[in-house]
């Protein structure tokens, strides 16, 4: 079993129905839109990096990373708000017990809170060019990256998953750890998330499809058609 708390896929005990709600409103409650707005508007001030704000999600303590999706996202940017120095270590809690804080944080230059603020409401109403938003955005936003270096593997090339998780943070889903599987497509090069979460430089990564057998992941009690396709980076990935 993964160490990591968010690495439950595939695992028996978290198995179960899906719940559908008759009518989903997009927010239950008024602080989830506003926790979604707060984490929307500071991924554009930290900068567009989806593996740190996961990471910092999966250092928060179990009972408050397993409560609900946008109390995880809270947390994430409490934590980022800490790291980066906009928030003193127990701001927080302080404001919230009505005391001075030990330290408070910094605030951040006026001018880029005006220029993110102007660009998220220009970019979030529905206007943007065809061209912009499907050549651009991706280009600006994604984690796509040129390299120089060949893939290792190619499609139909028959693969195993390395035997170990690394530690911190890794898009290696644990049920697959060790087990073989065949390439299905190669997707190019992306940022390598196990260091873009850490904010470490590294050159990018192939990614692929691997193809897995339901036998080869739960055994004999697997449905005998099941197939699952999982994308997975160049060094997750070791010749079968």
């Amino acid at each position: 079993m993964s160490d990591h708390q968010n690495d439950i896929g595939g695992q028996p005990e978290h198995f179960g129905p899906i719940v559908r709600e008759p009518d989903e409103p997009v927010f239950h409650e008024r602080w989830e839109k506003r926790v979604f707005g707060m984490n929307v508007y500071l991924q554009s001030v930290f900068g567009p990096n989806t593996d740190a704000a996961r990471y910092s999600m999966e250092q928060l303590p179990p009972e408050v990373f397993s409560s609900s999706y946008y109390r995880r996202w809270l947390g994430g940017v409490e934590r980022e708000l800490v790291r980066t120095g906009y928030l003193g270590p127990d701001e927080v809690d302080a404001r919230i017990e009505g005391r001075e804080p030990a330290s408070a944080g910094r605030r951040g230059p006026r001018g880029r809170r005006v220029v993110v603020s102007t660009l998220l409401r220009r970019m979030l109403r529905p206007t943007l060019p065809r061209w912009f938003a499907t050549h651009l955005l991706p280009r600006a936003l994604g984690n796509a990256r040129p390299t120089f270096r060949r893939p290792q593997f190619s499609v139909g090339d028959p693969v195993r998953v390395r035997a170990d998780l690394a530690p911190g943070h890794t898009r290696q889903p644990g049920y697959v750890t060790g087990k073989p599987g065949v390439v299905t497509a190669h997707h190019g090069a992306a940022l390598f998330p196990d260091a873009h979460a850490e904010r470490r430089r590294e050159r990018a990564q192939h990614l692929y499809t691997v193809a897995f057998a339901g036998s080869d992941l739960w055994g004999s009690a697997a449905d005998p058609d099941t197939e699952v396709r999982i994308d997975l980076f160049e060094p997750y990935l070791e010749p079968a």
